[in-house]
């Protein structure tokens, strides 16, 4: 019934969509190609009077006036049922093969009937395939099987095979019983002279009324089991005792195993702390040239990751050159300085390089400690910039009073010149003259005064720098005060910040760095920007010009004071700069931006 279900569902389904279109309005040809396209023999349209509206067939070896001829009887009895709208029959043939399915389905209008025809030979095999006998003698052929049949009132229905003469239902209880209840019952009984255990349960179908399914099953295994159970648990008390001497010694194993783990744990964790504790970089590379171990410290070094960096090949890091690993392979390597060049700068690095050996006295790699001494070397420099500041404020104490009273001497006398003697002739050549004295004597005043700012103590003089204020008047002044209308002067203050200080300081900081990147521009223009922001609680002061930028190899003179790159220029600007910074608890630094030109970038304190 159920493949009865869906063939018939299958065929509804092609029928409705051929209702679909109106009038069925089908050519010959079209239905011939639904008919291939749906696996069928044929399909048949016929109007109410029962003429073929339209016929279509698979192939050229099927006639379709056959097919006609075979259904117009069913056509003729299915048009005059007028409950039924559907309807699906299976025809058997005289011959083996010669089985055909029939489906014919009316439309709502009752105007048309729709007839497909199909090959039902699978559709057959399927049933017989599928059918309880079919079931039976299979399940009957399984190993232990003894035989299964179904027994009604009436007699045996289907067995597995020939089971001989057996009671009837009424005659044995056990039947009886079985036959009422709905639970599955078991019994031991002789079959064939072996002893067998029968599972019994009643059914009730439409076609055999009720009865009793019966299932034997042999007990020769068991009986085979039952026997050999006695040898099983000996060989089973065997081996549990075997397991259990096991098991004792896995125990103690464990503890010691533990004991051991946790031993070494311990010196593992001291081990990795003191080896992370150093405040110098070391790593392990094996003989093979494979990185073995390296602590924090030189993974900070050198900006690289644990993952990245253990197992890696040494040779195909970025900073293998510091570490002369085959020499070091060969003679035991030595110590020596190296300077590093990396995205956080130049780095001035000690490595010590030795070979380790394994427990065969055999090398086995090598290990490298590096130091970075560049904080040193900077520190050093400091000092050496202190204590020339130091020699030039000794110098400029003892100079600058001596200089500046004939000086003014000099710059009064050349304005009075100016202002109060007329010559008769050679009027603008005195005029230059008198005021190229003048302006000398000015710039000569200039240097003075610098001498001497870099020699006063402003430690004292801690007051509130409106930050944004000072450099916002003092691009204005410089605006005012340079000579070149191509070059543009930009402020850019992105927070308002307040430092401790002295805003005059601050203010010459602003002055040096705007006058050397004005200077540092090129005869063709360019732009001077200074930006006020705040990152990570710090305050940064950035002045950047369009300039030839520095080269890196005088980036750590440039704040040496007396040292400068232009012609006539004293090299105190920087100097003053570097001195202020450091008065304010700041940093000075340089960069040279891809983009061009240079870049002093001033970290201060943020007080805000």
């Amino acid at each position: 019934s159920f493949f009865d279900l869906l063939v018939q569902e299958k065929f509804s389904d092609l029928a409705g969509f051929l209702s679909a279109r109106e009038n069925l309005e089908f050519s010959d040809d079209e239905l011939a190609d639904f008919a291939a396209g749906y696996g069928v023999d044929a399909i048949i349209i016929f109007d109410h009077e029962l003429n073929v509206w339209s016929a279509g067939v698979r192939g050229a070896f099927i006639n379709p006036d056959e097919v006609i001829d075979a259904v117009f009887p069913s056509v003729e009895s299915f048009q005059a049922d007028s409950a039924g709208f559907h309807n699906l029959e299976t025809v058997y043939g005289d011959l083996p093969g010669e089985v055909n399915m029939y489906y014919f389905e009316k439309t709502l209008n009752r105007e048309f009937i729709i007839v497909i025809a199909v090959d039902a030979l699978f559709y057959a095999e399927a049933k017989k395939t599928i059918g309880i006998g079919y079931l039976v003698q299979n399940i009957g052929g399984e190993e232990g099987i003894e035989y299964i049949f179904f027994q009604t009132a009436d007699g045996i229905v289907f067995s597995s095979r020939n089971i001989g003469k057996v009671l009837r239902i009424e005659k044995d209880t056990f039947l009886i019983e079985t036959l009422s209840s709905d639970t599955t019952m078991s019994r031991e009984r002789m079959y064939n002279d072996r002893k067998v255990l029968e599972l019994a349960r009643s059914f009730s179908s439409d076609e055999y009324g009720d009865g009793v399914f019966r299932l034997g099953i042999s007990l020769g295994k068991y009986y085979e089991i039952v026997t050999g159970f006695d040898r099983q648990m000996i060989a089973l008390s065997l081996v549990i005792f075997a397991v259990f001497v096991l098991f004792i010694l896995y125990i103690q194993g464990k503890q010691k195993s533990l004991f051991l783990d946790r031993s070494f744990r311990r010196i593992q964790s001291l081990s990795d702390k003191v080896f992370d504790s150093i405040n110098s970089g070391l790593v392990v590379i094996k003989k093979d040239g494979i990185v073995e171990l390296a602590n924090r410290e030189f993974q900070s070094m050198f900006e690289i990751s644990e993952g990245d960096l253990i197992g890696s090949r040494w040779h195909d890091c970025p900073f293998a050159d510091i570490v002369p690993l085959t020499k070091a392979r060969a003679d035991g390597g030595g110590e020596s300085e190296v300077v590093y060049s990396g995205s956080g700068g130049k780095k001035h690095l000690l490595v010590n390089v030795n070979r380790l050996y394994d427990h065969k006295s055999g090398v086995s790699g090598v290990v490298a400690v590096i130091f970075d001494y560049t904080r040193i070397r900077e520190l050093e420099e400091t000092a050496r910039r202190r204590e020339r500041l130091t020699e030039l404020g000794d110098l400029a104490a003892g100079v600058a009073h001596e200089i500046r009273n004939p000086l003014n001497a000099i710059s009064i006398a050349a304005q009075r010149l100016l202002a109060e003697f007329r010559p008769t002739e050679n009027i603008a050549e005195f005029k230059s003259f008198a005021g190229q004295i003048k302006s000398e004597a000015s710039r000569l005043n200039d240097i003075v005064t610098r001498f001497l700012a870099m020699t006063r103590d402003q430690s004292g003089k801690i007051k509130k720098i409106e930050a944004a204020n000072v450099i916002n008047e003092t691009v204005k002044l410089m605006r005012l005060e340079t000579h070149r209308d191509d070059i543009t002067i930009i402020a850019d203050i992105k927070d308002d910040i307040r430092l401790d200080g002295d805003p005059d300081r601050f203010k010459q900081i602003l002055i040096n760095l705007i006058r050397n990147g004005i200077e540092a521009c090129n005869k063709n223009g360019g732009s001077v920007t200074v930006s006020l922001t705040r990152e990570s609680g710090k305050a940064m002061l950035i002045v950047a010009d369009t300039g030839h930028g520095v080269p890196d190899e005088i980036k750590t003179k440039v704040f040496s004071p007396y040292f400068s790159t232009r012609e006539g220029g004293t090299g105190l600007g920087l100097s003053i700069v570097h001195q202020i910074v450091e008065e304010l608890g700041g940093t000075a630094e340089i960069l040279s931006p891809e983009s061009g030109g240079t870049e002093f970038r001033i970290t201060f304190p943020d007080c805000t």
